[in-house]
């Protein structure tokens, strides 16, 4: 029986380390240590900050708004029962990538009724509170926010607004 696991274990279900993903891996490990306070705790201000700024575009956020909705990097957002890819291809066709998520009280993962997003990769570009705030609007246009209707193209404004954010931050 041993034998049977072996040759079906390794190397197609199990492996060892990637010797050609180890040098990146230290150094992020390397930039981690070094921000390991200021990156982080950012990256949870923003995401506080963009949950809120999305509620208060009458957007449907998960969480408690009295601890600012979330306290990691990520907010999800509720959308119309089974609409999640929808609501994701819509942002996707626009420019902004999210991902469908199901919610606790979706029957399966194909009705999603929720999108999630990060704030952690836009902080690396230098993302602040305040942008999140504007980011925040741009998808309550696009998602039709505050009751209104979704507005189809926003393409130029997430790129125009995206292109303030070229330079990478909290790494060497």
């Amino acid at each position: 029986m041993w034998r049977q696991i072996e040759t079906r274990a390794f190397p197609g279900h199990v492996s060892n380390h990637h010797l050609g993903t180890m040098l990146g891996l230290l150094g992020a490990t390397y930039e981690m240590i070094r921000h390991r306070d200021a990156y982080p705790a950012q990256v949870i201000r923003n995401a506080q900050a963009f949950a809120r700024a999305l509620a208060g575009h009458r957007l449907t956020v998960e969480g408690d708004r009295e601890t600012g909705f979330t306290r990691t990097h990520q907010v999800l957002l509720r959308t119309a029962r089974a609409r999640g890819e929808e609501v994701a291809s819509r942002l996707e066709a626009n420019n902004i990538i999210t991902n469908p998520q199901a919610l606790y009280d979706d029957a399966s993962f194909a009705a999603a009724s929720g999108i999630r997003m990060g704030a952690q990769e836009m902080t690396r570009y230098g993302m602040k509170e305040a942008d999140f705030a504007e980011l925040a609007a741009l998808i309550a246009e696009i998602v039709g926010g505050r009751g209104g209707e979704p507005i189809d193209s926003r393409c130029d404004a997430v790129k125009a607004f995206r292109g303030r954010f070229t330079e990478m931050q909290y790494c060497f």
